[in-house]
């Protein structure tokens, strides 16, 4: 059953109707498509270059292009660029420059065995490389399709397909593009993806189609190649075509709605005729459908549901992204420009489609840095052909020159720092100069993208690592202090990058230095993630012996004192050095909770308490012989904000029956999340308010999760009194117990004790 309501009628229909029909047994969800939203390219998007003017080959590259000898195309292609001035301004010599890129990416020996398969492939191959549009298409996408025929042959067959005449050639770039990989992205499934299941033609028809009778999202004529990538998906993790077909007729949503759009199908684990999610026989008697209807008809866990949710999503147009995270499923959707929300617990997590790397969000926030200049981007994709050409003739210097010319524009994007930094080595780049041209050159650029000022500095750090240890540290604190103002997540590892740079220090001065530094940097300009995440590295590599915790402590004690005044006040009382201690502790602690890290939650925890020990006692819990069970072992508090008021040494106190204190901001909605030690059977927990505070906080919810993304209702109240005992059905399991207080106006929370109790 499908409902389709006229775009004033949506709201209306959206708070009065909740539709379940039944066909055959399948739920279909469909409500209206038509309400616009803000996914519409972004005010700040600069128009693009002027395209590249076609230009006629030399007569020399235009024989071996007959001839379909594509290596004597390449040779041809430098002989006819050796007379003429390298620049990116020059239409033929840009031209001639990606050419060549085209052949040394895709491999001459690759483009001459598929010219000779057939005439038409040697006519496309000719019409392609001539068509300076279509070809700057498809080089400036992002992943070009590395040593293999994947990308020119999903042309090709769009070509075949379209009678030579492709009516959309930036969809048939994206689909060449995630069909293909890239240099950077070696994709195994991808090669052995189902050709009956992934067709690229089919899913260019498919597009093709909806757009003519208006079903695609406003935006989507105005997405460039790389981002139609997130909407035409990865065929070696995503969904088949029938699930497009599918999800586009079925699940229809405001807009907005799509970042919900996986709940159109029930999460279960079980069939309808008690098959496990798990096992082969979850989909019958449905296995022939597609992947999209039978979720939406049986249900199931968060794979499904989030494959379900991104799919519905990119069937309307709408770029999305399925994503990995510890034991868990999650998806994301672009609603503008730059911003990537969350479905089903993402955005952040191991991207399964992706330009810069998995690592979600620094890898999405590198691309739409990348890409976010149409105008400059492009300018940079043209001087960087002029920079492979120079390279081909020999003329490294030039090429250097003109990588960094390049990098003026897009000075973010790592395929034109590597080959800049492998040209750098190549000539032998001195030490001082390498450091001379991170500090004053590269690095001013990266901040709010450390991690990949890291990635891209890590080029040079065979040079690098041969300076004094003074300069060597000069270079991390400024990537430190870009990592500190990087958005990042659980997701984003560090340990390894971290760990490199510590072991290139030889001195236990510097590595206290080091460390100082780095803590200063995020106790100082921190978002708390990455913070946190560094605090578990440092805990877990030198708190474990005395000699390292003594050294960490000390680093840890000079980036308070560094924190909490500019000039590092001389004789200044033991209190106030104290004071700002405990306020680097309360930090600290709360950016180890946010990270999820429950070693350095604990560490931190108890060296706060080391440090002073506040004069504070919660009452006892006056309900603790209700619930069945003992008191579980909590190792992890998160809390949704702090305040000036909180006591975050006391956060780890609350998960224990002694009890603890906290204070958050005001809210609508605050937040706590524990983390049990293991994961058990629970059958309940207490909750108390601190005293004085008892009107505050009335409805209150429960929820468990076994995976830390999942959450089930457990129990809730509409006025809870001070102390309340949330008793959990029968057969509960968890390792993580949320409490969320629901307020008819922003509020502050304070709660003593949130005990779990597991049998």
């Amino acid at each position: 059953m499908q409902l389709d309501f006229a775009p004033t009628e949506v709201h209306i229909a959206i708070m009065r109707i909740r539709t379940c029909a039944w066909m055959l047994g399948l739920l279909s969800v469909s409500l209206s498509a038509l309400e616009p939203m803000a996914l519409a390219e972004s005010a700040d998007s600069k128009l693009a270059l002027a395209p590249l003017k076609s230009s006629k080959l030399p007569e020399a590259v235009t024989k071996a292009l007959e001839n379909g000898d594509y290596a004597a195309v390449q040779k041809a292609v430098a002989e006819a660029l050796k007379g003429k001035e390298i620049t990116h301004k020059d239409a033929e010599v840009v031209h001639l420059g990606m050419l060549h890129e085209l052949i040394r990416v895709t491999g001459a020996d690759v483009m001459t065995a598929f010219a000779a398969e057939d005439k038409e492939k040697g006519r496309f191959l000719k019409q392609f490389v001539t068509d300076t549009g279509w070809l700057e298409q498809y080089m400036t996408c992002g992943l070009v399709p590395w040593q293999k025929k994947t990308g020119v042959d999903v042309l090709y067959r769009i070509w075949v397909e379209e009678k030579g005449k492709v009516q959309n050639k930036a969809l048939a770039v994206a689909l060449a593009s995630c069909w293909g990989g890239g240099e950077t992205w070696k994709n195994p499934p991808i090669e052995t993806a189902l050709p009956n299941k992934y067709n690229p033609v089919r899913r260019y028809k498919f597009f093709q189609k909806q757009e003519k009778k208006g079903l695609l999202h406003p935006n989507y004529p105005n997405l460039k190649p790389w981002e139609l990538r997130f909407v035409v998906a990865n065929p070696g993790q995503d969904w088949d075509d029938a699930s497009y077909e599918f999800a586009a007729k079925a699940i229809n949503l405001p807009w907005d709605k799509y970042g919900i759009a996986c709940w159109s199908a029930t999460y279960t684990g079980t069939s309808k005729f008690g098959d496990s999610v798990q096992g082969g026989a979850y989909n019958l008697p449905y296995a022939n459908e597609s992947w999209a209807e039978a979720t939406l008809r049986n249900g199931g866990v968060c794979g499904a549901m989030s494959h379900l949710g991104a799919v519905a999503a990119m069937a309307h147009g709408i770029p999305a992204y399925t994503c990995g995270q510890p034991g868990h499923c999650a998806y994301a959707v672009r609603t503008e420009r730059g911003k990537w929300v969350g479905g089903f617990g993402g955005p952040d997590g191991g991207m399964h489609n992706m330009i810069f790397g998995h690592r979600a969000p620094t890898s999405y926030n590198l691309m739409e840095a990348v890409f976010g200049d149409d105008k400059k981007v492009a300018r940079a994709y043209r001087k960087s052909f002029c920079a492979r050409a120079l390279e081909a003739l020999g003329k490294d210097a030039e090429a250097e020159k003109m990588w960094r010319a390049a990098l003026k524009d897009s000075p973010l994007h790592p395929f034109f720092r590597a080959p800049l930094h492998a040209l750098m080595l190549k000539r032998g780049a001195s030490p001082d100069e390498c450091h001379d041209y991170l500090v004053k050159e590269m690095l001013p650029h990266y901040d709010g993208h450390g991690v990949a000022a890291m990635d891209a500095a890590a080029d040079l750090a065979e040079v690098v690592n041969q300076l004094p240890e003074k300069k060597l540290l000069h270079i991390y604190k400024l990537e430190q202090e870009a990592l500190a103002t990087t958005p990042s997540s659980w997701a984003v590892k560090l340990d390894e990058l971290v760990q490199k740079q510590a072991e290139s220090l030889q001195k236990d001065s510097a590595r206290q230095t080091y460390l100082t530094d780095m803590f200063t940097a995020h106790m100082q300009k921190g978002d708390g993630t990455t913070f946190g995440q560094l605090l578990e590295w440092a805990v877990k590599t030198y708190v474990a012996t005395p000699e390292g915790s003594k050294l960490f402590n000390k680093a840890f004690a000079k980036a308070a004192e560094a924190s909490g005044s500019e000039t590092g006040e001389a004789g200044e009382s033991v209190e106030e050095r104290n004071k700002k201690m405990q306020a680097a502790y309360n930090k600290a602690i709360v950016a180890s909770a946010q990270a999820r890290s429950a070693p350095a939650f604990m560490a931190l925890t108890n060296g706060a308490l080391a440090l002073s020990k506040p004069d504070y006692k919660a009452d006892p819990l006056e309900k603790a012989g209700e619930l069945a069970g003992k008191p579980a072992k909590g190792v992890l508090m998160r809390i949704s904000t702090t305040s000036n008021h909180d006591a975050p040494m006391l956060h780890a106190a609350i998960m224990t029956t002694e009890g603890g204190k906290c204070h958050t901001a005001k809210e609508k909605t605050p937040t706590f999340i524990v983390e049990l030690q293991k994961p058990g059977h629970t059958t309940g927990c207490i909750i108390r308010k601190t005293n004085g505070n008892e009107g505050r906080m009335k409805k209150a919810v429960v929820s468990t999760s076994e995976d830390g993304a999942t959450w089930f209702k457990r129990a809730e109240i509409d006025n809870m009194p001070k102390e309340w005992v949330a008793r959990f059905p029968d057969g509960t399991r968890a390792k993580w117990v949320k409490l969320e207080f629901e307020n008819a106006q922003p509020d502050f929370a304070h709660i003593s004790h949130f005990v779990t109790f597991t049998r």
